[in-house]
């Protein structure tokens, strides 16, 4: 179910008119603005010559996709996610923006990063400091010397992988997350529930401590013969088998915890066990899709909330790092950059 925690990817810059046109059927259809988190001015005030101050903008976009829709159709387990009265799968996520306050100044062009598990990596490519809440970088050198805001950039990132977790309480420098459902299959009396079940594989690398999060969870806590934990230092390395005695499940089946000793730093641990409640994560591609195209095409949300950039943008661009890499291959490969 799960691949790689880690996988270094080449960084990739990827440019163009990202989305073409509006799709009636999947869609954002509610977009809520949080004044608390929200600044205006950001960056300390800082004003670039030529663009003037900027903004930073943090909410939550609610939106559905039609599963009947053939640019949706290839998203897995989309006809097993509960609907809504119209027929439609909602989902909702995390976003934030930072964009010139005035608009006619800047260069009507954003750069849109998926965010690797929930965290920003633009920091390189902007010359900036490494950092979830870009906006509260208030060095004037740093900012002066920066990529994207002297040339009047927006720059957008909004939530769609599962693995980002959830957010209890959140802040500007929270990971972007995304709520998304999970699937069920037809009811039967011997699964009067639809709960779906199946082979589930994780990939760690040690973090010194006593436990590791499960991306689902284990169909049976009390089962422990069918898992399987193994252990090697190195890749080449032949996995030894850590006894099933030695771990156990915690109270809410989210992780798993040695009875003694800890997971060491860097080595590779491999859990294969079996699980229980997908959450159809291919509607992760469908949120990217469609915020990009309600930023660029829409004036409002279905309840009169205004669009930020309503009228403005001209091009979208893309950057990734690690995981998105892999995400933007399916993207275009599965025809999501076909709004």
């Amino acid at each position: 179910m799960k691949p790689a925690h880690r996988m270094n990817i080449a960084l990739m810059l990827a440019a163009g008119a990202m989305l073409a046109a509006s799709a009636a059927d999947a869609r954002i259809t509610k977009v809520v603005v949080d004044p608390g988190l929200s600044q205006k001015p950001t960056f300390g005030g800082f004003s670039w010559p030529g663009v003037g101050q900027y903004e930073k903008i943090i909410g939550t976009a609610y939106g559905e996709v039609n599963p009947a829709d053939p640019r949706n159709a290839v998203i897995v387990d989309i006809e097993l996610a509960p609907r809504n009265a119209s027929g439609n799968v909602e989902y909702f996520f995390d976003f934030y923006i930072l964009k010139p306050k005035n608009l006619a100044n800047g260069a009507h062009k954003v750069m849109y990063e998926p965010p690797n598990r929930g965290r920003k990596t633009w920091d390189t490519f902007g010359r900036v400091p490494a950092g979830n809440d870009p906006g509260s970088i208030t060095d004037p050198t740093t900012l002066a010397n920066s990529f994207l805001m002297p040339r009047g950039y927006t720059m957008v990132w909004s939530g769609w992988d599962a693995s980002a977790g959830s957010n209890t309480t959140k802040t500007a420098a929270s990971p972007l997350t995304i709520n998304l459902k999970i699937a069920h299959a037809a009811p039967t009396p011997s699964n009067p529930n639809g709960t779906i079940t199946g082979p589930s594989y994780e990939y760690f690398t040690g973090n010194g401590g006593t436990s590791l999060a499960l991306t689902y969870p284990p169909a049976d806590r009390n089962d422990k013969t069918t898992p399987k934990l193994t252990h090697r230092v190195h890749l080449n390395d032949a996995p030894s088998v850590i006894d099933n005695a030695n771990w156990s499940y915690n109270a809410a089946g989210t992780a798993i915890t040695l009875t003694s000793g800890t997971f060491v730093s860097n080595d590779i641990y491999e859990f294969s066990y079996t699980a229980k409640d997908p959450a159809v994560n291919g509607v992760g591609f469908a949120a990217i899709r469609d915020f990009v195209a309600w930023l660029r095409y829409e004036t409002q949300d279905d309840y009169g909330a205004g669009n930020p950039l309503a009228g403005d943008v001209q091009r979208v661009y893309t950057e990734v790092v690690s995981q998105p890499g892999r995400l933007l291959n399916d993207f275009r490969h599965l025809g999501f950059n076909e709004a």
